[in-house]
């Protein structure tokens, strides 16, 4: 049994009315998830304010409110609490609710701008996949429990309801995608974690961030709550990679192509086929094979066995786990083989997009065809961007919809087009996302490669008025008639 004032602790109530040593069945944020007996955490979001949803929430059952509002005599039947940060207090309480499953568990906290999903996968498969549970934007999974997820961290009650799960399932390892948001937003305050990786930093999530150096305080954030026992996994390559170092009040180890990493590739080979390297490391030589593709990817691989070398993986294992590693679903996948190419990737930053084009302009003999656009109602700083690097490194270009959200597509698409180079007019523009997937197929000779960027493993598209079924992969095998590797 719980109750609500050894849940709440010392810190977090300003005022109360009502029995603060109560019976508490669960705690959550959504009215529309209360039960009988739990207590609802009233939110005050950017577009809505939970309080709003009291009376549904004591509809269903709550018997306390905690909120930053004070008091209301509306509602006398249920206890309620007056917190002075209410985010905060969601992530204690959830964390107290469940007993503190993160120390638990050895928690890796894998956050940067690209790279993260990638690299969460590979640390799980290093570190076996029976005794290490996963978090981040293709879903949380443990053994045979395999759960969907609306964001890449997900809100506290959800991912302490997990760990203690994956605790009872006898998991001694979590690795979980860490995002900026979650950092900003308490989500992860109450979190133990052990080791933290970085994969990168560029710019995005402006439109929640505001400035690029509020983006980057969010993601150091993560390594100041790293401990002297703990260890950083840093990208040697990376120009913030000094920055966080310089911050660190733990051990660390680097990894990229410099000389200077710790863990480096001693010689290294991209190929249709996947990545060969040899990587030194404190631990000696890793002769590697793996089905994933691209420069990028071998640094995610890079970022992966330092993880796992700090957790005392031996090298054997980490070889014959990166040679059984299969590619994530809408990462760098491969559509269609035949004459030509056709992968499908989720880079929808310009930094994601660089590393994309860059990594097949090192193993392609023919042209590169980009399709990409960019996601509505999201940080409009980078279309222009992802632009510029569009028409220095392909040959042809589609621009159409992504995710258009409350945005106007030939709106968003007329922003990406403004930064195309004024001399570069090997583009076309195409809203319906299914009919510029079939220009840039039609375009296609033998030798090239078609990159469709963007959506990755979504398969869904979002409109202003409506939600609608949609998977690149699927499209790109019907307009080809279901021809594919």
């Amino acid at each position: 049994m719980k109750y609500l004032d050894e849940l709440l602790g010392k810190h977090e109530s300003l005022a109360w009315r009502g029995e603060l040593h109560l019976a508490v069945s669960g705690i959550e944020f959504d009215s529309r998830r209360v039960r009988p007996g739990a207590c609802y955490v009233a939110i005050k979001g950017f577009r809505e304010d939970g309080i709003a949803f009291v009376g549904d929430a004591v509809a269903r059952g709550a018997v306390a409110v905690v909120s930053v509002h004070p008091p209301d005599a509306a509602f006398p039947q249920v206890t309620w609490v007056q917190v002075k940060n209410d985010r905060r207090a969601l992530s204690a309480m959830a964390c107290r609710f469940h007993d503190d499953p993160s120390r638990r568990l050895q928690v890796i906290g894998v956050t940067g701008t690209n790279g993260k999903t990638t690299t969460v996968a590979l640390v799980q498969q290093l570190l076996g996949a029976g005794a290490t549970a996963a978090i981040g934007t293709l879903g949380m999974n443990f053994a045979a429990d395999a759960r969907p997820t609306k964001l890449t961290t997900p809100e506290a009650p959800e991912l302490f309801a997990f760990m203690a799960d994956a605790v009872r399932a006898g998991c001694a390892h979590l690795v979980m995608e860490v995002s900026s948001a979650s950092l900003s937003l308490n989500r992860v305050d109450d979190i133990a974690f052990s080791q933290a990786v970085f994969t990168s930093f560029s710019g995005d999530h402006l439109d929640f961030h505001g400035t690029m150096e509020n983006y980057f305080e969010a993601k150091l954030s993560l390594f100041k709550k790293l401990g002297s026992d703990h260890w950083a996994i840093i990208n040697g390559d990376d120009a913030m990679g000094p920055r966080i170092i310089r911050e660190l009040n733990c051990r660390y180890v680097t990894f990229g192509f410099s000389p200077q990493a710790d863990i480096r590739p001693l010689k290294h080979q991209f190929s249709m086929d996947g990545i060969r390297a040899v990587l030194q490391t404190p631990r000696g030589k890793i002769e590697l094979q793996s089905r994933l593709l691209g420069r990028f990817n071998l640094m995610n691989i890079m970022a992966a066995v330092s993880s796992a070398l700090v957790k005392g993986v031996g090298v054997d294992r980490i070889s014959a786990a990166l040679a059984a590693f299969m590619p994530i679903k809408g990462r760098a996948n491969i559509a269609h083989a035949g004459d030509f190419l056709v992968v499908v990737d989720y880079a929808h930053t310009d930094d994601a997009l660089e590393n994309l084009l860059r990594a097949f302009r090192e193993i392609t003999r023919g042209k590169l065809v980009l399709v990409f656009g960019a996601g509505g109602s999201r940080d409009r700083t980078k279309r222009p961007r992802m632009a510029r690097v569009a028409c220095r490194l392909a040959d042809r270009v589609v621009v159409t919809s992504d995710n258009p959200r409350q945005e106007d597509p030939q709106a968003i698409i007329a922003d990406i087009v403004a930064g195309f180079d004024p001399d570069f007019t090997a583009y076309r523009a195409e809203p319906d996302r299914r009919a510029a997937i079939g220009l840039a197929l039609g375009m296609a000779v033998a030798g090239d490669v078609v990159l469709i960027a963007g959506k990755g493993h979504e398969n869904y598209q979002i409109f202003k008025d409506r939600t609608v079924h949609f998977d690149d992969v699927e499209v790109v095998r019907e307009l080809l008639g279901g021809r594919h590797a």
